[in-house]
């Protein structure tokens, strides 16, 4: 192993009793029972040598923390612990021969549909076009005087519905009526309708607007 979990907690609790140099002793053996990832050698003189520490020393805290068996010196919470990096090791070599790990964002399963996000949008944009209720569009549509201006036909209606103009269709009508005879439509500055729409252009007549060919030339 190349790191191990370290819990300073329960390792306090148990080693209060302990002097500097078992302390130490017993630190160093964790690390060697770590890095070997097996059993300390039954052969205390080696592993003294190994952890630079008096025999003495070595011997007092193996019989005190590790367990004494036929294949060496065990600790129970070495063993858990490498057992778990072990099964965790195994686990990445398995997801590294299938290409790795998968990302979060993609599906767990493969029967579920892959959902494109361009026909998401188109279907948003469309959802509102796609109406079977009535509407008045056609006949504001018909309304508007024919010009290079009157174009856009579908981003209108979809504004439209979007809007739920058909409320207010009698309102907005009456206006393009009264509008599109006066001298600025007539001499082909009138608005897109589009724009008429964007703008709610209908709700700044306040008072009637007087067609062009009435007014009076002085």
């Amino acid at each position: 192993m190349i790191w191990y979990k370290f819990h300073l907690g329960d390792y306090i609790t148990h080693t209060l009793h302990l002097s500097d140099a078992e302390d130490l002793a017993y630190r160093r053996l964790l690390d060697l029972y770590y890095m070997s990832e097996k059993p300390i050698p039954l052969e205390t003189d080696s592993v003294s040598r190994k952890i630079r520490l008096d025999l003495d020393i070595t011997e007092s805290v193996l019989g005190e923390f590790f367990e004494k068996t036929p294949d060496g010196y065990r600790h129970h919470r070495c063993d858990e612990e490498i057992a778990r990096y072990q099964r965790q090791v195994e686990i990445n070599r398995t997801s590294g021969k299938r290409g790795g790990r998968p990302l979060k964002t993609e599906s767990v399963t493969e029967t579920e549909p892959k959902v494109n996000p361009k026909q998401i949008q188109i279907q948003k944009k469309n959802k509102y076009i796609s109406s079977d209720k009535p509407t008045r569009f056609e006949e504001f549509w018909n309304t508007w005087p024919q010009s290079k201006r009157k174009v856009g036909k579908a981003a209108v209606l979809t504004k439209w519905q979007k809007h739920n103009l058909d409320e207010v269709a009698d309102r907005i009508i009456a206006s393009v009526e009264a509008l599109k005879s006066t001298e600025q439509w007539t001499t082909g500055y009138e608005p897109a309708p589009l724009t008429f729409i964007n703008q709610r252009r209908w709700e700044d007549q306040n008072e009637p607007v007087q067609p062009f060919f009435a007014r009076r030339v002085v």
